[in-house]
């Protein structure tokens, strides 16, 4: 497998087909990005999506990377090593495909294609399968080898991540389907709305959301308590009315347990849990949220921050000398609190500035036509032109060329800005 880490596949095949999703409205063409990283972890010669029929009789590859193309192609749920794994919804390992009986020959012969080597995984989450991948041929130095139990393990995480995506893709396609929601939805809008504009105006601190459609899957929340500043700022995965939903429910246990006086840690490990415990309970994923959370002694500048995957943010001193913080941990919802070695920032914020932002931003181009996102670099050179303005009128000035269109983002975009 690759270098990247589970986390960063996790994140960056899961947030491409949500992303595509949200755009395009369409699975095939969502996944479409997902297919050449996996195909890069994997190295292998060849890997292929196999989508299950209406009538779940058949297995249709929709998308395939490789020497032939075998978009179209339909195996019967009982023929093949793809069809074994999806009736089983086990992953197999074939060494030798000359040797294996249940290789089904109809694609090679029809290909022209040598298959050498196969893994053949389904495509889960909970209860539900959605297809399967398969990779053929694995290279090393452009020499073909056999795969591994390794790799069987890998590829098998691979889809896992594919399954959690699709997952999510029909949530939130079911729930916008549901006329009695549409008809709630400018009631959802109006609310989340409120939840932004009702937040005390603090010095210290300032925020705004720009959602990229009715509803936004970004937020940020503060208040202050028992002599701190308690913040948040968070990106849930998919988009619409789920999202919405699990926006308000992270919002709510936030708040609830500031009130509690938990620490920056120990709020992040709950809310982890809640979310990771709705997944357990029904069966199926219940999506992921990267999350921001920390304190600011308003007395003495000092900081703490907990960052669950939410990207790099942007650290700036008087001297507009800028640096970067990277997470070390997953998004919540990703892995159970137990499993997490949690680690908390702890900096004085005396004289500095912190920006906290989601990918909205990240992602945005200018109108001028220019094709390359502003990305972290572009980024770091914006924060650094306003690093002396107040976190107020810092948020304004980046944010405002968003809403003037002088950047254009297809993503919900965030900035969060504290300091003293």
């Amino acid at each position: 497998m690759s270098s990247k880490t589970f986390t960063n596949l996790f994140s960056e095949i899961t947030l491409g087909v949500l992303q595509a999703y949200a755009r395009d409205k369409d699975v095939v063409s969502a996944l479409k990005s997902s297919l050449p990283i996996i195909l890069d972890s994997i190295s292998a010669q060849a890997v292929s999506l196999f989508l299950v029929s209406a009538d779940q009789s058949s297995l249709k590859c929709e998308l395939c990377l490789g020497p032939v193309d075998i978009r179209g192609v339909l195996v019967p749920v009982s023929a093949g090593l793809v069809g074994k794994a999806f009736t089983t919804r086990q992953g197999s390992l074939i060494k030798d495909a000359k040797q294996s009986k249940e290789h089904y020959r109809n694609v090679d012969e029809k290909s022209g294609f040598e298959t050498h080597s196969i893994l053949t995984v389904p495509i889960l989450s909970g209860d539900n399968i959605f297809g399967c991948l398969q990779a053929i041929n694995k290279l090393e130095s452009q020499e073909i080898v056999p795969f591994d139990e390794v790799d069987l393990d890998a590829f098998e995480r691979l889809a896992l991540i594919i399954g959690l995506a699709l997952e999510n893709v029909s949530l939130a396609n079911n729930m916008v389907k549901d006329a009695l929601i549409m008809k709630d939805l400018s009631a959802a809008e109006e609310i989340q709305a409120n939840l932004f504009a009702t937040l005390d105006k603090i010095e210290q601190i300032s925020g705004v959301v720009i959602p990229a459609r009715n509803l936004s899957g970004d937020f940020f929340d503060y208040f202050e308590f028992k002599d701190k500043l308690y913040f948040c700022e968070g990106d849930v995965s998919g988009k619409g009315i789920p999202a919405a939903l699990t926006v308000a429910r992270c919002s709510a246990l936030f708040r609830l347990f500031v009130k509690l006086d938990l620490d920056p840690i120990k709020i992040a490990q709950k809310i982890n849990s809640e979310i990771f415990d709705v997944g357990a309970r029904f069966g199926k994923s219940a999506g992921f949220v990267t999350f921001c959370v920390g304190t600011l002694d308003l007395k003495n500048g000092q900081c703490q921050i907990v960052n669950c995957g939410h990207g790099d943010l942007v650290l700036t001193d008087e001297q507009k000398k800028i640096s970067t913080i990277s997470s070390s941990l997953p998004p919540l919802g990703v892995v159970e609190s137990d499993d997490l070695i949690w680690e908390c920032l702890d900096i004085n914020l005396t004289g500095k500035r912190i920006y906290i932002f989601t990918d909205g931003l990240l992602e945005a181009r200018p109108k001028n036509g220019a094709s390359e996102e502003l990305g972290l670099e572009g980024v770091k050179s914006l924060i650094k032109y306003v690093s002396n303005m107040t976190p107020e009128a810092s948020v304004n000035k980046l944010m405002g060329l968003i809403s003037s269109n002088s950047l254009t983002t297809n993503d919900d975009a965030t900035l969060l800005v504290l300091g003293l």
